[in-house]
């Protein structure tokens, strides 16, 4: 009996061996649940190839062509020989082949190709454009943006069709703003140029944003009174019944039960994605905390949307017939609510995901959420390819990506014990770390692109989020509500009042904070060291090896520390830089270790443009800063040791000697070089004082006397170089004069906006 006991016991305890084994043996990674990642894998590689790797679209095409034939050969001898379960390998290598080819034929033929029939001919010329209003316009304090579709293009008394795409900017005048909206039929006249370059190192460029939208010029007209509406507007059905009537009512209804003011201006943004009407000053610290993600419509927006759709549909899923009808009523809503929101990439991905999750719950399917991730991702990728580069389209991915990876990890258990204070508890606790998990997934992306770290972004993310989020629960009800009683919309809209106070005071709070935000730009290999290592540690954390994961997080820090110290290796520092400010520049003159910053631009915020260059160019923080054109209160800013302000006229450095001639005139002499720079050609003297190895020369008018004073001058000083900076009020014809008197002589060129001038020391 002792004997048949101890054998039940040994044979319970093997059972319980082996189902701890095959509890072991069940953690294994697979993919065999997301085909869409797969798919995924391939479509970026094919994108990126497309991109990357310089071939003609006939090459592509024909590779293509050959993979589709391989790929159909291989097919039909599956079907007629092959009789096992899985797909021959060869026949999985030409469909991996076809997938990434069409994709690296796709995205080629987006990012080099433009229309046969379209307007680069035309630019540099004044001209009269019609065609339709293609996105929502945007409107500033400056003017009116907006995409264009070009129709017919008329020059010289000719009309002649076009088929192309340009964006359009009227420069508003006084109050005047014009009543345009998405889908009118419109003449307008203005010159129509290539969109500018980036104009300095590290900066957004206009021309490379747009060449993703298939753009490659712009229109500018000087004013409203250029622009003619032509006939009644051409909206599809669907937005001119539809899409329209419902902004509109959004638009209104914010306009009717809150105030003007930032507040409304922020709720409009957090329900339509239009953040242009914030101040720039708002936007900022909404940057500078890392919380510029609530003024973006994105998967929040969309989560509370169908989360009161489902409620109020709820009685309507108990029937196979009516959960079917709640799916598509809910789809006709996504759909509406993409096309108010301007389309944005965060909206459609967040609306394709909520809407393959509702579908697998409609079958009756287990639907994983990594799986819809890739597959709306794939969608939005077959629809514009060059989506992959866009950096919406990845803070967007590594956000979620990090919150759908990281966050089980952070959150495994769930209170036991229920209270008010425990609930409360793990709501702050959740919160905190979904947005822990959202920073650690996007913040690569965010540096580098924009080349700064917000180290408060964890924290003003708690607050910022939690009054955002209630902002929306007040103002959904809001807009519901309006339709039945607007003395009950109205108390709703105090809500979202209040709260939205709330949010941007909490900003405002964090962004006060010093060192709010670093700057720290990684280039591509950093980045993709830390996304491999992060990797690794959630795929060791996911098999529990803990062990593992320690040591995934020491080699990919290593690993990152090394290629920093050893394989990074920053650039020399050039001797001069110019930094592109709009109409003004400034000048960083290095010797000696010593950098001499001259200049500040004419707005605070200059200075943050001036220190993103001299991190750019790796050069030493200023030693001086020097007063030429910039306010002397704006260079009492300049975080320098010494200051030249107007009424100065000598600064002596170690390395550097800084003298004012006269009125308007400073001279620089270093080791190695000397630097003049004068404003206006009156000021020029045949004076050793006025003989340099590089010039800066403002010129405001360029007449026969003009170049007579420049050309005598040029013979007696004979500078290395001398640049010609054209004055804010020089008409276009005398700027081609100039630029035809610069082009005889190369040692003379006259300035670029979006070209900066960077030389190097003498060796």
């Amino acid at each position: 009996m002792f004997k048949g006991f101890m054998k039940t016991k040994n044979i319970q305890n093997n059972d319980l061996l082996r189902t701890k084994n095959i509890g072991r043996q069940a953690i294994t990674f697979s993919l065999a649940p997301y085909p869409a990642v797969r798919l995924l894998f391939c479509i970026t590689a094919g994108i990126l190839l497309g991109v990357f790797v310089r071939l003609d679209l006939e090459i592509w095409l024909v590779v293509c062509a050959i993979s589709l034939l391989l790929l159909i050969v291989c097919t039909v001898f599956e079907k007629l020989k092959h009789t096992g379960t899985f797909p021959l390998p060869f026949t999985v290598f030409i469909y991996t082949l076809f997938v990434v080819i069409s994709f690296a034929a796709f995205a080629d033929y987006r990012l080099n190709y433009a229309s046969l029939n379209g307007l680069i001919p035309y630019t540099g010329k004044d001209l009269l454009l019609y065609g339709r209003v293609e996105s929502r316009p945007d409107f500033s304090e400056k003017g009116t943006g907006f995409m264009m579709e070009t129709e017919e293009v008329f020059e010289n008394g000719k009309t002649v069709k076009v088929h192309d795409r340009a964006k359009v900017f009227i420069r508003r005048v006084s109050d005047s703003r014009l009543q345009l909206q998405q889908g009118d039929m419109i003449r307008v006249k203005g010159k129509l140029d290539y969109l500018p370059e980036a104009a300095n190192r590290g900066e957004f460029s206009p021309r490379q944003a747009a060449r993703m939208k298939q753009i490659s010029v712009q229109l500018y007209t000087a004013g409203p009174w250029q622009v003619q509406k032509e006939g009644e507007s051409r909206p599809g059905l669907f937005e001119r019944y539809i899409v329209n009537p419902v902004y509109r009512y959004i638009t209104r209804t914010l306009e009717q039960l809150m105030p003007d003011g930032e507040e409304r201006k922020l709720a409009t943004g957090v329900l339509t994605g239009e953040k242009q009407y914030l101040p720039e000053e708002v936007f900022e610290t909404f940057k500078v905390t890392g919380t510029a993600h609530i003024l973006a419509v994105s998967g929040f927006n969309v989560g509370l949307l169908v989360l009161v759709v489902h409620v109020l549909l709820q009685r309507l899923k108990v029937t196979t017939t009516g959960r079917w009808t709640a799916f598509l009523l809910v789809l006709f809503i996504l759909l509406v609510y993409c096309y108010v929101t301007g389309n944005s990439p965060s909206v459609k991905r967040a609306a394709i995901m909520t809407a393959v999750l509702l579908a697998g719950q409609t079958l009756g399917r287990k639907s994983y959420p990594l799986n819809s991730l890739a597959l709306s991702d794939i969608i939005i990728l077959f629809l514009d390819p060059l989506d992959l580069l866009n950096p919406g389209f990845l803070m967007t991915n590594g956000a979620v990506l990090g919150i759908l990876l990281l966050y089980p990890r952070f959150n495994a258990r769930k209170p036991e014990k229920k209270g008010i204070i425990r609930a409360v508890w793990y709501f702050l606790s959740g919160s905190f770390l979904v947005t822990l998990a959202a920073i650690i997934g996007v913040s690569p992306v965010i540096a580098c692109y924009f080349g700064t770290f917000s180290l408060v972004s964890l924290l003003a993310n708690i607050p910022v989020v939690l009054f955002s989020t209630i902002l929306m629960y007040g103002l959904v009800p809001m807009l519901l509500l309006n339709l039945v009683s607007a003395y009950v919309a109205s108390i709703f809209a105090e809500s979202a009042l209040f709260f939205a106070t709330l949010t941007l005071k909490s900003a405002d709070f964090f962004s006060r904070f010093p060192w709010a935000t670093i700057s720290l730009k990684p280039d591509l290999t950093e980045v993709l060291l830390y996304y491999a290592s992060l990797g690794a540690v959630i795929y060791c954390a996911y098999l529990k090896a803990w062990g593992k994961v320690a040591v995934s997080l020491l080699l990919g820090s290593n690993l990152l520390f090394w290629y920093s110290f050893f394989l990074h290796v920053p650039p020399d520092a050039p001797s001069l830089v110019t930094v592109n400010l709009g109409r003004n520049i400034a000048a960083l003159v290095t010797a000696g270790n010593r950098t001499l910053q001259i200049d500040a631009g004419s707005a605070a915020k200059d200075n943050k443009r001036i220190a993103r260059q001299f991190e750019e160019y790796n050069l030493a923080a200023p030693e001086a800063a020097v007063q030429f054109f910039s306010p002397d209160s704006l260079i009492s800013l300049v975080p320098a040791r010494y200051r030249m302000l107007r009424a100065d006229s000598l600064l002596v450095l170690p390395s550097m000697v800084v003298m004012r001639p006269g009125e308007k005139v400073l001279k620089i002499w270093t080791r190695n070089r000397s630097l003049l720079f004068v404003s206006g050609t009156s000021r020029l003297k045949e004076e050793e004082r006025f003989k340099a190895d590089i010039v800066f020369l403002w010129i405001y008018r360029f007449t026969a006397k003009q170049r007579e004073e420049i050309s005598s001058w040029l013979n007696y000083a004979r500078p290395e170089r001398c640049i010609f900076i054209p004055g804010s009020f020089l008409s276009r014809n005398h700027l081609a004069l100039l630029h035809s008197f610069a082009a005889g002589n190369p040692a003379l060129e006259v300035r670029s906006k979006t070209l900066q001038i960077v030389l190097w020391e003498r060796r």
